[in-house]
């Protein structure tokens, strides 16, 4: 993305993604002073500012729950990128088997895009209930888009200690929607 826009990654998301969409609290730290929350593993609260400068776009921006409703709905709406594309980025590969049914990619090599959770077979108990879509990161935060039911889902467990629970509960949350 610097070589195409000729800015830095910061820049970029700021130009193409948090102005158009109004994202005022969302940003990619780059400088010291640039706030980074803690997170948890059980119950012991760890600062690591640099593992999230560093991260970039692996999962280095920070935002509220608010504002990723935003973006997830720009995402899976058309707003930023044209619906079409999906279509086109379906080729997904399976993720380690500890992680359960879940695929990833978008047709990227490069580990970009987006989790794939098919809602059927033996994890759900159910048969032809869509999948979720979107994304769960190392600090327990999540957002999910449900297409069968039109329902977007955020939020944050703050909490290392568990990386499968954001998912357990979007799926959850998934599955009780009538």
């Amino acid at each position: 993305m610097e070589k195409t826009t000729n800015t830095t990654l910061a820049e970029a998301y700021k130009k193409y993604i948090f102005e158009p969409l109004a994202l005022e609290s969302t940003y990619l730290p780059e400088h010291g002073n640039d706030f980074i929350p803690n997170i948890y593993y059980k119950d012991k609260s760890i600062y690591r500012p640099k593992v999230i400068r560093s991260s970039r776009a692996s999962e280095g921006c920070i935002s509220t729950a608010r504002e990723l409703m935003i973006f997830m709905k720009a995402f899976f709406g058309g707003k930023l990128f044209n619906k079409k594309i999906f279509e086109k980025l379906l080729v997904s590969n399976k993720l380690q088997a500890s992680m359960g049914p879940i695929y990833y990619g978008s047709g990227s090599g490069s580990g970009s895009g987006y989790m794939r959770i098919p809602l059927d077979g033996l994890i759900t108990l159910f048969m032809g209930k869509g999948e979720l879509m979107g994304h769960s990161g190392s600090t327990g935060s999540f957002a999910f888009y449900y297409p069968v039911k039109d329902l977007f889902m955020v939020g944050d467990l703050n909490q290392m200690g568990n990386a499968a629970l954001p998912i357990r509960l979007s799926m959850k949350l998934a599955m009780m929607t009538k």
